[in-house]
């Protein structure tokens, strides 16, 4: 037992030794490395190191750049671990580190080359990379992360660990060679230049831009870099069905996908651009040829030919065989035609149409039988057919010599008139009636006993139908029997008439205010007067215009009268409310409820949606305008918010603010000095104003203060030409502002706002007028009648006077007479061309055709002063002066040079009110100018017994510019005046300077009244080179002088408003052409417009021979070219160093007698120029005088009571 527990305790005591041993504190373990530098990198070695595992980590300022991990797996084993690749030339901090299996922690290995800088790179160390698009490359076993490329705007991109660097090609690098130099800034002598010859294998495809073609042969032009010159595309290009074709042979209105194959010189480079998408659609554009009634229109078909243009497609449309087209028209049924077409153009017949029947035809393009765009719709009407036959003929005898003959009257007639005809055949003549729309005819005073036969049948006023025969006889003659006994009952009878009509007369004079009030106020009778009245085609608009002015006007005032002043079953209640009242103008001008202008935008009061305004219907165009009153002070701002709300761009102003000494209308836009104007919520602004002689075109900027963001243009037209009584005695005039105003419309214009002071007497008849002319031109036919009373069914009072319905006539009659002939500037030399242009040699051109529709107006007017005993020895030839417009020279020597302007248009206004005695005679006329009246003085050159007159008439009338167009040369003795002072006469004539040109003489000349001490210096030019001939010899020089007067005139304020005389030996056939030239530039000047046609048929109308023959007209136009010639492919100013049937409205007197004429009456002279008018392609026709006047308030002329009337 003792021995056992002996050995336990030997057993704990080795145990316990044991455990100290384990415990105790063990050693570091051992490791260490060396670095060498080696090519591309560093060496590590590991030695005498203990098992375990090891880190090995590389920094770069701080900053770690490698980082290996590996084992060792017995103590002392050597590990050599290459490092590549590392940047040459740079300084690394080497780190080797153990991990402890005992516990964990790292242990820093000792060494040696801590830190050390790699080698240096050499120019054997940098490979060329092969092409790549865009790239050029290095590459390097070294780390090329640090190297410096120059050029270094190029971006560089590093791959592959750094041991490859590439840079971005720019687009000039291409085809060029491209010098790079490479350097580190570490290794201080390395620096490595090379020279790359960047070819087209560095291209990208993707990065070259393609241009779409718009047109046809399609071209793609790729945007190769600018030193490829070499480089071209050669494209294919295929369909939806994969039918691959060339750019050249593309078809328009299809889809196509082209690729592009790059070529260098031609070559491929198996380089391919991307794909390009492609459609071409031809902008197709139908031209009509022919117009609305076309010469290959029959009466069952209508031809339509036309041209097709295209611009996109010009070079290929004669070759596009599968563009087709497709015609038809429609009138109520639609037709289809049969074309022959080609695919620039074609022709197609549609048949089985009605006869003189308007039908809507199109052209529709289509390709490969598919339509496509540019379908044009044109307006054409059938010829005239035979009217229909005569059925239901009846003959009756009302009385025993009277026959009663009535047909059908139901039938299609086929043409432009509906006219039955009967003829009466038994007689000693045939006698022939005619009727418009019915068949009805009496034949009177007939022999008693007689069998008559009766032939009736329908005219269309170009074909006749199949004509209805049937005979009768009259019947005995029973008043022969009672002859007697009707003796004593007419006696009877008288005097009972007498007794009753006594009675009638007393009884009618009471009664006669009671009927004038009823007639306003009844309800169902307003239509009962109105009568039956046919539309007027364009080819008897003359005749029926003759036919209604004989007799005083008495068709004229009957229609005018049968059309009822106010339809009173139309309310208008709104206008009268009391909230309202004060916005009218005139107490008996009032809108109809149904449609008047509703104002949306108010305030919400009580009548803030009212002004007195009525929307218009146009030709076939509802709502086309807005007809309202002058604007008053306290509705301005209404007027601007119903220009905003209806989104009108164009105001048409047909009266001045004030006429007469009394206001027609407020201003209700800035004057230019203030420019801007605020009304209520809208800012107007002046942006622009133009006047010319009849009007003001002034160009206005709207703005809503609501909505600042929106700013509106607004045009607007003030006609000032119209007369303060009575209407413009030149309907050319409303024919121009019409132009004038249609040029401003456009598809986005609201209403035409129209306005005067009442918004109905000169609002209607211009609206009257522009919508018969859309009429006229679209149907050759007007119905101005119906129109008119459309117009009252809109607005009371439209067309408020006589005068004014005879005036809608007359400018529609002006114009079918003489057309449109008013040219602008710029298309002088186009519309010159096409004037002097034949097409045919047999057939004259159309300057010609417009010279022989000019009026002669020969001895229209008297000229009887002039030919008196006395005064024919003052005339050189039969050309005498008309009396109305004759210059009158006052025996009282007229007035002094210091005579206040205002003083002398008075002056010159009485002189048609001198009388006879106080007045002298001289051959002389006032002369119409481009901005009034008297603007010029056309005389004959003075004899030696009046030159006195003649400078009598150079003092009277304030004229400071002579000029002298007659044969006398330069040496010669001149007649009125000479180079020494010489008296004529009252008056001193000196010559104080004189300037030679070689055309014309300019002389300055001092006329002194020897009485009254006073004196005037007068300019005077003579012309020298038209020496016998009917035209100057050099239009350039004439052209040359007229601007050198018109310059001096221009300059000189003072001789503003006097008259320029000129005079040549007959005082018309030179002074003549300088007129109208003179008158002929200020237009030019003022409007870039001329008309040579109306200033010439002015001209005519005031003066006898003047522009009497073609070349006299024709030398105006070339004129007008040498003054406006073609410079750089524009019109720009040089500056100073055979008759037709026609009837021309003219003014022929501003007397007071005529003045006074009542307006619902035609003047006499009207009536008696009309009378006169020779039949159809005879002789020209005289014109015919304006209508008569007309005064505001007007007593009532036609039905209903007294109205107030704005004229």
């Amino acid at each position: 037992m003792a021995g056992l527990r002996g050995l336990q305790l030997w057993v704990m005591v080795v145990i316990l030794a044991n455990c100290q041993i384990h415990t105790a504190p063990s050693k570091p373990p051992m490791c260490s490395y060396n670095v060498a530098m080696i090519k591309f990198g560093a060496r590590i070695d590991v030695v005498n190191s203990t098992a375990g595992k090891y880190t090995i980590e590389i920094t770069e300022n701080g900053q770690q750049v490698f980082k290996k991990k590996f084992n060792i797996s017995s103590s002392n084993e050597t590990s050599t671990h290459e490092i590549k690749p590392l940047k040459p030339c740079t300084g690394y901090k080497y780190e080797v580190r153990l991990k402890s299996d005992a516990n964990g922690s790292d242990t820093t290995c000792s060494g040696s080359g801590l830190q050390a800088k790699t080698a240096i790179i050499n120019e054997t160390d940098i490979i060329y990379g092969p092409p790549e698009p865009g790239l050029v490359c290095y590459q390097s076993k070294w780390n090329l992360s640090s190297l410096l490329v120059t050029p270094q705007t190029h971006k560089t991109e590093h791959f592959e660990n750094g041991t490859k660097v590439c840079f971005k090609l720019a687009e000039e690098d291409f085809c060029s060679d491209l010098n790079v130099s490479l350097r580190y800034e570490t290794c201080k002598n390395f620096s490595f230049n090379t020279t790359w010859n960047i070819t087209d294998d560095y291209l990208i495809p993707m990065n070259i831009d393609q241009t779409k073609p718009t047109k046809l042969p399609a071209n793609i032009e790729p945007q190769f870099p600018k030193n490829c010159k070499n480089l071209t595309a050669e494209y294919t290009c295929s369909d939806a069905d994969n039918v691959t074709r060339n750019l050249s042979s593309l078809e328009p209105f299809t889809d196509y996908t082209c690729t592009g194959q790059i070529k260098n010189l031609g070559v491929s480079i198996n380089k391919t651009l991307p794909p390009v998408h492609i459609r071409i659609d031809c902008d197709l554009e139908i031209n009509y040829k022919g117009n609305y009634k076309d010469n290959e229109n029959t009466n069952t078909s209508i031809t339509l030919n036309w041209e097709t243009t295209s611009e996109n497609c010009k070079n290929v449309l004669s070759n596009l065989k599968e563009l087709s087209y497709n015609c038809s028209c429609e009138g109520g049924k639609r037709h289809e035609g049969h074309t022959i077409i080609q695919p620039d153009g074609g022709s197609c017949k549609i048949a089985g149409l009605e006869a003189y029947t308007d039908y809507t035809c199109k052209v529709h393009p289509k390709y490969k039988n598919h339509r496509v765009s540019g379908e044009k719709w044109t307006v054409r009407i059938t010829d005239a057919g035979v009217p229909d036959d005569i059925t239901g003929l009846k003959l009756t005898l009302p009385e025993n010599n009277q026959i009663h003959v009535t047909c059908d009257s139901n039938k299609k007639f086929r043409g432009p008139m509906m006219l039955y005809k009967a003829r009466l055949y038994g007689g000693p003549s045939m006698i022939e009636k005619w009727e418009t729309g019915k068949c009805s005819f009496k034949f009177e005073d007939l022999s008693f006993l007689t069998t008559y036969k009766v032939e009736v049948f329908a005219d269309n006023g170009k074909l006749v139908g199949k004509k209805s025969e049937k005979s009768i006889k009259t019947s005995y003659d029973a008043n022969a029997l009672i002859g007697f006994l009707v003796f004593l009952i007419i006696l009877t009878a008288v005097a009972l008439l007498l007794v009753l009509y006594k009675i009638y007369v007393l009884k009618r004079r009471k009664s006669h205010d009671m009927d004038e009030n009823m007639e306003l106020i009844r309800g169902e009778s307003d239509e009962e007067n109105l009568l039956t009245v046919e539309p007027i085609a364009a080819e008897i608009l003359l005749e029926t215009y003759k036919r209604k002015l004989a007799d005083e006007g008495r068709l004229f005032l009957a229609e005018f009268q049968s059309i009822p002043r106010i339809f009173s079953r139309y309310p208008v209640k709104e206008a009268k409310k009391a909230c309202n009242t004060i916005k009218n103008r005139y107490v008996d001008i009032l809108p109809y409820d149904d449609n008047r202008v509703q104002l949306s935008t108010g305030g919400g009061e009580a009548g803030s949606d009212y002004i007195n305004a009525s929307f218009i219907d146009g030709y076939k165009e509802p709502k086309k305008y807005i007809a309202a009153q002058g604007p008053k002070d306290e509705t301005v701002g209404d007027f601007w918010r119903m220009i905003w709300e209806q989104q009108s761009s164009i105001i048409v102003m047909v009266t001045r603010c004030e006429e007469g000494n009394r206001v027609k209308c407020a201003q209700y836009w800035p004057t230019p000095e203030r420019e801007t104007e605020i009304f209520e919520e809208f800012i107007v602004k002046l942006t622009s104003e133009d006047h010319c002689p009849d009007y003001i075109i002034r160009r206005l900027s709207l703005v809503n203060k609501r909505d600042k963001n929106s700013e509106r243009e607004v045009t607007h037209i003030q006609f000032i030409s119209w007369p303060d009584h009575g209407v413009p005695g030149e309907p050319h005039l409303l024919l121009k502002l019409r132009r004038r105003v249609n040029s401003f419309k456009n598809f986005f214009s609201g209403p035409i706002v129209v306005h005067c002071s009442a918004g109905v007497g000169r609002t209607g008849t211009y609206i009257g007028i522009d919508a018969m002319m859309e009429g006229l031109e679209a149907e050759g036919r007007v119905d101005i009648y119906g129109y008119v009373v459309s117009l009252r069914r809109k607005r009371c009072l439209m067309v408020q006077v006589e005068a004014q319905y005879i005036l809608i006539h007359q400018a529609l009659l002006e114009h079918n007479q003489f057309g449109e002939t008013e040219i602008s500037v710029s298309e002088l030399h186009n519309s010159m061309s096409a004037l002097r242009q034949k097409n045919a040699d047999n057939e004259p051109t159309l300057l010609e055709e417009e010279f022989e529709r000019v009026p002669s107006f020969k001895k229209w007017r008297t000229f009887n002063t002039g030919i008196t005993e006395e005064n024919t020895k003052k005339n050189r030839s039969s050309i005498i002066p008309y009396d109305y417009n004759r210059v009158f020279l006052k025996l009282n020597d007229g007035y002094s040079q210091d005579s206040d302007a205002d003083d002398e248009e008075q002056d010159e206004s009485s002189d048609e009110e001198e009388d006879e005695t106080s007045t002298k005679y001289i051959n002389a006329s006032h002369i119409h100018g481009y901005w009034g009246s008297h603007a010029l003085i056309a005389a004959q050159t003075p004899l030696e017994d009046t030159s006195a007159d003649f400078w009598l008439m150079v003092y009277q009338k304030r004229a400071f510019n002579v000029i002298m167009l007659s044969d006398c040369k330069e040496d010669s003795a001149p007649v009125y005046w000479s180079k020494e002072k010489k008296t004529f006469g009252d008056f001193e004539v000196e010559v104080t300077s004189t300037d030679i040109s070689p055309s014309f003489i300019a002389r300055s000349i001092q006329i002194r009244h020897v009485r009254r001490k006073e004196s005037r210096t007068v300019k005077h030019f003579q012309f020298l080179k038209w020496e016998g001939t009917e035209l100057p010899e050099q239009t350039q020089d004439f052209i040359e002088m007229i601007k050198n007067i018109r310059h001096a005139y221009n300059d000189n304020k003072s001789q503003k408003g006097t008259p320029v005389v000129v005079h040549c030996n007959d005082g018309s056939s030179r002074s003549g052409i300088f007129c109208a030239l003179w008158n002929l530039l200020d237009s030019a000047d003022t409007e870039k417009l001329v008309d040579v046609f109306q200033v010439v048929k002015t001209l005519r109308k005031e003066r006898q021979g003047m522009i009497s023959s073609m070349e006299q007209y024709q030398f105006l136009y070339s004129a007008l070219g040498v003054a406006f010639p073609v410079q750089n492919g524009e019109v720009k100013p040089v500056k100073a160093a055979a008759e037709a049937d026609q009837v021309q409205v003219v003014d022929e007197t501003k007397a007071a007698s005529e003045s006074e004429q009542p307006a619902s009456t035609t003047s006499n002279d009207q009536q008696a120029a009309a009378e006169s008018a020779p039949p159809v392609a005879d002789e020209k026709k005289k014109e015919e005088a304006s209508p008569p006047t007309e005064s505001a308030p007007v007593e009532e002329t036609s039905n209903g009571p007294t109205v107030t009337v704005e004229v």
